[in-house]
Order: C-alpha cells, then sequence, then structure tokens
C-alpha cells in the first residue's frame, strides 16, 4: 500500500526560509545604499547651489550702489570682525538703488509701498545654539535715515556659515595692497573690487550616513570671488557728481524697481528654501 505526501519536511521549509532570508537581506542592503547616495548626492548639490546664492545676491546689490544725494558720502562700510571662537565674521553696509524687498505701509495712501533706494547689509552673527556656526543675514532699512548703517529688517540667509570674509582693493594692480576695512567716508573713493571667502556646510539630510559615500557626513565648500565695482559708479562718486534718479520725472523709478525687483525677495526666498532656513 502506497503514501501519498501532500505537504513539506522540515528541512525543506529550513532551506526556503534561508534562502528568502538571503534575498531579503540582499534587497534591503541595496535599498539602504542606494538611500545612502541619494542623501550624499542631495547634500552636496545642496551646498554647492546655496554658496553661488549668496555670491550673486551680494554681488547684485554692489551692482547698484546708491551713490547720488548720499549725505557727506556715506555710502559703503565694511568692517573686519571675528566671531567669539576667532572665525572670520565680517560685516558690510552700504546704499543700493533697487526696490525694496519689504514693503512699508504709507499711512497717508493706505496702501504698502516699496522704496527705490534702501540701506542694505550682510551681516554675521555666532549662532545662540551652536559654537560651531554662524548666521548670515542680509539686513534692509526702508530708504535712507541719519544712521544708514544701523537698524533694519534683518533676513535670515545660512545658519551654517563657517567663516565669512571680505577683502578690499584700492585699484587694480600686478600686487595690489588689501584693506581688511573700508569707509567711504574716509576713503573718499569706492573699492575697485572686493574679495569674498566664504565657507559653509550643510545639515546632512541623514545623520547616520556613511562618511565613505562622498564625504557626505562632511558636506562643507569654500567659495571665494571678485566682486568689481562698477567703473561708472566709482566715478560718480570720486568725482562728487550727482545723477538723478531714473526715470524719476516720468514717475518710471517704480516701475524700473519692479523689474529689478523681484530679485532681492525672490532671491532671499530661494537662498532660504535651498539653506532650511526659516524667516523668523
Amino acid at each position: 500500500m502506497s503514501i501519498n505526501r501532500n505537504g513539506f519536511t522540515l528541512l525543506e521549509v529550513l532551506v526556503s526560509m534561508f534562502i528568502s532570508a538571503l534575498i531579503m537581506v540582499s534587497v534591503l542592503g541595496s535599498l539602504d545604499s542606494t538611500q545612502k547616495a541619494v542623501d550624499a548626492i542631495h547634500n552636496i548639490t545642496l551646498v554647492e547651489k546655496a554658496g553661488p546664492q549668496l555670491v550673486s545676491m551680494i554681488r547684485q546689490d554692489l551692482s547698484r550702489l546708491a551713490v547720488y544725494d548720499a549725505g557727506e558720502y556715506q555710502v559703503l562700510l565694511g568692517e573686519s570682525r571675528t566671531s567669539p571662537r576667532g572665525a572670520d565674521a565680517d560685516r558690510i553696509n552700504m546704499l543700493v538703488h533697487s526696490r525694496s524687498a519689504n514693503p512699508y505701509f504709507d499711512g497717508v495712501s493706505n496702501r504698502q509701498l516699496r522704496a527705490p533706494v534702501n540701506e542694505v547689509g550682510y551681516w554675521v552673527r555666532q549662532r545662540p545654539d551652536s559654537d560651531d556656526f554662524l548666521q548670515l543675514f542680509r539686513r534692509e532699512d526702508f530708504m535712507v535715515d541719519s544712521e544708514p548703517f544701523q537698524d533694519g529688517y534683518f533676513a535670515p540667509l545660512n545658519d551654517r556659515i563657517i567663516s565669512f570674509d571680505l577683502v578690499y582693493y584700492r585699484e587694480p594692480e600686478f600686487d595690489p595692497n588689501s584693506e581688511d576695512n573700508w569707509d567711504t567716508m574716509q576713503e573718499g573713493q569706492l573699492p575697485y573690487c572686493i574679495e569674498l571667502n566664504l565657507e559653509l556646510e550643510v545639515q546632512p539630510r541623514k545623520s547616520a550616513e556613511s562618511k565613505q559615500i562622498l564625504g557626505a557626513n562632511y558636506a562643507r565648500l569654500e567659495f571665494s570671488d571678485f566682486l568689481v565695482i562698477p567703473e561708472s559708479t566709482r566715478w560718480n562718486f570720486r568725482n562728487r557728481i550727482y545723477p538723478t534718479l531714473a526715470g524719476a520725472s516720468g514717475g518710471a523709478a517704480g516701475s524700473e524697481g519692479t523689474g529689478q525687483q523681484g530679485d532681492a525677495q525672490s532671491q532671499i526666498q530661494d537662498i532660504q528654501g535651498s539653506s532650511g532656513v526659516s524667516d523668523r
């Protein structure tokens, strides 16, 4: 009499479970490696984007220096500073001819207005919750008052700055002398160019990611650039020429500003978004 087998032996079940476990381990390992690679690429892409965005914004403001009707020629003030831990934390203030990023409520006309000329600055401060990082802010004050290099609205741009260094050059020379500070009131002229050295680090997307993958836990880069002041702007300031505000007679100043500055406002929002910084 024959006996029919309708099931699997214990050995067969154990072998099938072992093979399934090997497959699952292989799949999970592949997924984890893929995720680490994606996180690493994200971190490096983020830091490579954040640096040029900041440099571009500073360059744009410097290209629009307002040299007309400047009281006592207070147009630009660059100050060399260091953080409590000794890192470069320089500061620069200027008068800029561009539509303000932040509106001002005018009670007379009962509407929001944006100024065609503003006080602008880039200030670096120590992060209150971290000894390793600095915060970079863009300062903007509506129009121009008796203290053009103080107060205003501070928009946070990046809170993982390692160092922020500015160096000023008087004239284009083969071996130019550099200045750590610049005050147009004392110098009587604008610098030929400003050397910007910026070092920052991004927040890793995944804290436990592998250090072997593109240096993912050390997403830090240095950015250096020379920001040249337009020769026409330097000449106007040096010779005390007062150009009229573009389009002032025809009321075109406001329309010109609109074309110029979706700039600062949208740039600030883009930088805040890419840096993960909220506008507080």
